[in-house]
């Protein structure tokens, strides 16, 4: 961890206030491409995030230090109810899920084909499919949804679009709508306290 010499006693580099539009933040859990933390303070001028608030945002793979700055348009805002396992576990299959769900649209009984090379992806939008009334399979149907990099695109567009989509993402989660797809092992992912 990176230190500071003051009065010959090292201390542990502090991360300034955040400036306008900006949150300070103390990660928790990481996976699957999310980080989740708590709101450690607000900048001037941000909407919508206090102090203590649950959030995640997207992880870059970067080393994590024990506080970090991020622009408010980057984070996500989780519900209590939602642990910190299911948001890593799920949130970013589920809302690549969610875009290839809504590409395709299909009616209750008919047969589903899920094509994608992630078997995360495919198992989260083989769910999805089947709690929207579907029927899973792999030969005969009427309906194949292909996971493809524009069809991720017109799901996951605009900041605001991610954070309904998010919303939409973790009232599957609640409906219990991922239940059958593992989430990460216990151990995995968790940062120090």
């Amino acid at each position: 961890m990176p230190t500071n010499r003051t009065d010959s006693r090292i201390r542990p580099n502090l991360v300034p206030r955040p400036t306008i539009g900006r949150l300070r933040l103390r990660p928790t859990r990481r996976g699957r491409g999310f980080i989740v933390g708590v709101v450690d303070a607000v900048g001037p001028d941000t909407n919508g995030f206090a102090p203590r608030d649950r959030v995640a945002w997207r992880d870059d793979g970067g080393e994590l230090d024990t506080l970090i700055l991020i622009d408010q348009d980057d984070v996500l805002g989780v519900p209590g109810w939602v642990s910190d396992e299911k948001v890593v576990s799920y949130l970013g299959a589920g809302l690549i899920a969610r875009a290839l769900v809504r590409t395709r649209p299909f009616s209750r009984g008919e047969g589903v084909r899920i094509d994608s090379n992630d078997p995360l992806v495919a198992a989260m939008t083989a769910a999805w499919a089947r709690s929207l009334g579907a029927r899973v399979v792999d030969e005969g149907a009427e309906v194949a949804i292909s996971d493809d990099r524009m069809a991720r695109r017109r799901g996951l567009g605009s900041h605001g679009r991610l954070a309904q989509a998010a919303v939409e993402v973790f009232q599957a989660i609640r409906a219990g709508v991922f239940d059958e797809v593992p989430l990460l092992p216990s151990g995995e992912g968790r940062l120090a306290a």
